[in-house]
């Protein structure tokens, strides 16, 4: 099967489909970065990524379970959303024979191995499950692509920060980050390598734009 076509059929999975009908209908309207094609998108990449390093059909459907509920949280509140998101699959999944208890816990700690946790002067997400390392990258897959500026402008709005202080800040996580998996790394680590110095040079000229 082609990935856009695994990716067709997750999609009609009972619970992702769950997870993605929420987020459409209920998501703010004031989420410039965390709005619903930021799910699809960490949903295509972690499937993309685990694809590509041999995971199993089963743990490809757990990934992509806990990519589409993963930022169910922000319905409800921005700041430490993953518990919410955790407990909603929680709820969800337990009124089904979808998955099992074991599976449930892993897919709701897979999403709270999204929070961004302080690391010295930065933070960092921490994989605690070896199929956390996907939705990881997948959800910070930015840092290694194009499109690494435009999602940071998304998100500084979203935040509503000023410029240079949001690029500081976004530099420390940046060069604080490293990629869990070995997908990711083949995939994006030149481009981040090259985003990073774009952002020095950014900071460093004051210019506003790359």
């Amino acid at each position: 099967m082609d990935l856009e076509k695994l990716i067709s059929t997750l999609k009609s999975n009972a619970a992702v489909k769950e997870a993605l009908t929420l987020l459409r209908s209920q998501l703010p309207t004031t989420l410039f970065y965390h709005a619903y094609e930021h799910t699809e998108d960490v949903l295509h990449e972690a499937v993309q990524l685990a694809t590509s390093d041999g995971l199993s059909p089963r743990d490809i459907e757990l990934i992509a379970i806990a990519a589409a509920w993963h930022d169910v949280g922000f319905i409800w509140q921005s700041n430490n959303n993953e518990p919410l998101a955790a407990d909603a699959v929680k709820r969800y999944l337990s009124g089904s024979t979808q998955c099992t208890p074991k599976e449930i816990d892993l897919i709701a700690q897979m999403i709270l191995d999204t929070a961004l946790i302080s690391a010295g002067d930065s933070w960092k997400q921490v994989a605690t499950r070896p199929l956390s390392c996907y939705l990881l990258d997948a959800d910070l897959a930015n840092f290694g692509r194009d499109d690494f500026f435009d999602k940071s402008e998304l998100q500084r709005r979203e935040l509503g920060e000023e410029v240079d202080s949001f690029r500081q800040k976004t530099l420390m996580l940046v060069r604080s980050h490293t990629w869990h998996t070995p997908a990711a790394r083949a995939k994006w680590q030149a481009k981040k390598d090259a985003n990073v110095a774009a952002l020095e040079r950014l900071l460093s000229t004051g210019q506003r734009t790359v």
